[in-house]
């Protein structure tokens, strides 16, 4: 009985603290705040479907958002594809700092990012782009732009 209260007690922490583990397997910290998907587009039919998603997080403690591009399971999932994800603040017009503008670009297997930029008091915009082919070239067919969201 007592084994089975400690399993009981395990389960429900691991299933309080999802978003913490989701957010270190990205090297970000905080809560995640939102998640889209990066819509591409067939180049045969035009039809819409989906490889990767922006996972976005904010840390209260610290001000920070960070910001992770993830490939889906599914087709090209561990195999070098092109991703690229920036994210900036609404500072970054008038003050191009560090602290307002990160990005990550290249050929990767599981995801882009992390991604940092401050949020305190802020609100932050995010441009994905992703690419599905394992070939060379930075061809991308998925597209995703989000303005003016997480505003904290």
């Amino acid at each position: 009985m007592t084994a089975s209260l400690a399993g009981v007690a395990v389960l429900a922490l691991h299933l309080a603290t999802p978003t913490a583990a989701g957010a270190a397997a990205y090297g970000c910290s905080g809560t995640l705040v939102g998640s889209w998907k990066v819509p591409m587009k067939d180049a045969l039919d035009g039809s819409t479907y989906y490889r990767s998603d922006v996972k976005l997080y904010y840390d209260a403690s610290t001000g920070w958002n960070c910001a992770a591009l993830v490939k889906r399971k599914g087709a090209r999932y561990g195999e070098k594809t092109p991703m690229w994800l920036e994210m900036y603040n609404s500072r970054w017009a008038e003050d191009n700092w560090k602290n307002n503008y990160d990005e990550d670009q290249g050929r990767f297997k599981y995801y882009a990012g992390p991604v940092k930029v401050y949020g305190k008091n802020l609100c932050v915009s995010v441009r994905a782009r992703h690419g599905d082919h394992t070939g060379p070239g930075t061809d991308y067919n998925g597209r995703l732009d989000l303005t003016g969201v997480a505003c904290r």
